[in-house]
C-alpha cells in the first residue's frame, strides 16, 4: 500500500506492507487523515520517529480485530485518540494527567512514533479508538483530535463566561479556539493573524475583530483604543508573539500557551511578573476528545469552513507545500487502498 513516510530529509510517498494487528490491536482502515501543523515541521522537530507513516488526526473503521481485543467489532467507525490508552499506573496517570503518560510503550503514539493514518491501513491499539456516533461523519471524525486539543487549551485556561479574549494565530487550532470561546460565552474575541485569508476565516467562525499584527502593532492598540483582554491564547508559536501577548494582556490576566515552537522563544519575564499574569500551558488532551465528538454529534461545531481541501494520498506533497505557503488552513487526505 502507498503511505506518506517521514524520512531523514523530509516526506516521501512510499510503498509499505499491509500491517497485521498484534495482540490488543485492530486493523484500522483510514478514511480521512488530517495534516497537522506539527507535521509540517516534523523533519526539524526531532520528536517524530524516522521511517514512520505519519498522521495522528484520523478517522475510519475497524476491518479486523487482533487477539485479546474486546469491545470492538468489524465495521465500527472510530476516531483516533493518540494518547487514549494511558497506562494508569505511572505518576502522571495517577494524578489524572493521562495526556502526560510516561509509560515508554503506551506513549508510542500513532503518526509520531509508530505508523499512523497517512496510509489506507494501520494497526492501532484498541485503547486509542473512540467510537463515532451515526451523527458524526468520518470527515468530521478526522477533526475530533484537533478539536480536543483546542478544547483542552480553553479548559486549562479556566475561561469563564463574559470575558474578553485574544487569540494569537488563526491556524486550525487558533480558529477552533475562537469557535469554542464563542460557545463558551466570550463577550469579545480579537484574533491576531498576518494572513488576510485566515483573518477572514476567523471573522467567519466567530471573531468580533481581526488585526494584522504586522501592519498594526497590538501593543499600541490594546490599552488605548481597545481594552486589554482577560485571556490570551497564543496559538502561533511565532517568536514575536509571546512578547506581544505578555504586553497586551491585562494585569492578573491568563495567558495560555498552545502553539508548539520550533525554537527557543524568550519570555519577557519582568513584564509578566510586574503584571502578575497567570501563564498556563496545554498539550494534547485527556478526555476532551469525547467532548469533541459530542459537540460534533450535536452540530455545535461546523468544521466545513475550516476544511480547505480533501486530497488523495498522491496529492499530499503538493498540499503540504500549500500549507507551508499559507494557502490552505486544513488539508484532509483520503488514502487509497
Amino acid at each position: 500500500m502507498r503511505a506518506l513516510v517521514l524520512k531523514e530529509n523530509g516526506y516521501i510517498v512510499d510503498e509499505r506492507p499491509m500491517p497485521e494487528p498484534d495482540a490488543g490491536e485492530v486493523l484500522f482502515r483510514t478514511h480521512y487523515s488530517g495534516v497537522c501543523g506539527t507535521d509540517l515541521h516534523a523533519p526539524q522537530l526531532g520528536t517524530y520517529g524516522k521511517d514512520v507513516v505519519i498522521g495522528h488526526e484520523f478517522a475510519g473503521e475497524v476491518v479486523a480485530v487482533g487477539p485479546g481485543v474486546q469491545g470492538w467489532q468489524i465495521g465500527e467507525r472510530a476516531a483516533i485518540h493518540p494518547k487514549g490508552d494511558s497506562c494508569g499506573s505511572c505518576p502522571e496517570c495517577r494524578e489524572g494527567w493521562r495526556n502526560l503518560c510516561s509509560d515508554p510503550v503506551v506513549s508510542i503514539n500513532p503518526g509520531i512514533l509508530r505508523d499512523g493514518g497517512m496510509a489506507a491501513f494501520a494497526s492501532i491499539p484498541s485503547g486509542k479508538l473512540r467510537r463515532l456516533p451515526e451523527e458524526v461523519s468520518l470527515l468530521e471524525g478526522a477533526w475530533a483530535e484537533p478539536i480536543a486539543v483546542a478544547l483542552r487549551s480553553v479548559n486549562r485556561s479556566g475561561f469563564p463566561v463574559g470575558r474578553r479574549a485574544v487569540v494569537v494565530g488563526a491556524g486550525p487550532i487558533g480558529l477552533l479556539v475562537t469557535m469554542l470561546l464563542r460557545h463558551a460565552g466570550a463577550t469579545h474575541i480579537t484574533v491576531l493573524e498576518p494572513s488576510e485569508m485566515r483573518r477572514d476565516k476567523a471573522a467567519e467562525v466567530g471573531a468580533d475583530l481581526t488585526i494584522n499584527p504586522i501592519s498594526d502593532d497590538p501593543t499600541t492598540i490594546f490599552g488605548s483604543s481597545l481594552p486589554r483582554p482577560d485571556y490570551v491564547f497564543e496559538c502561533s508559536a511565532a517568536v514575536p508573539a509571546l512578547a506581544s501577548a505578555v504586553e497586551i494582556i491585562k494585569p492578573h490576566g491568563t495567558l495560555t500557551l498552545v502553539g508548539v515552537p520550533m525554537e527557543m522563544i524568550p519570555l519577557p519575564s519582568y513584564r509578566a511578573i510586574t503584571k502578575e499574569i497567570n501563564i498556563r500551558t496545554s498539550v494534547s488532551n485527556v478526555d476532551e476528545i469525547d467532548r469533541a465528538i459530542e459537540l460534533l454529534a450535536a452540530k455545535k461545531l461546523d468544521v466545513a469552513p475550516l476544511t480547505s481541501e480533501v486530497v488523495p494520498l498522491e496529492g499530499v506533497l503538493g498540499a503540504i507545500e500549500r500549507l507551508e505557503q499559507g494557502r490552505a488552513i486544513k488539508v484532509l487526505v483520503q488514502p487509497d487502498e
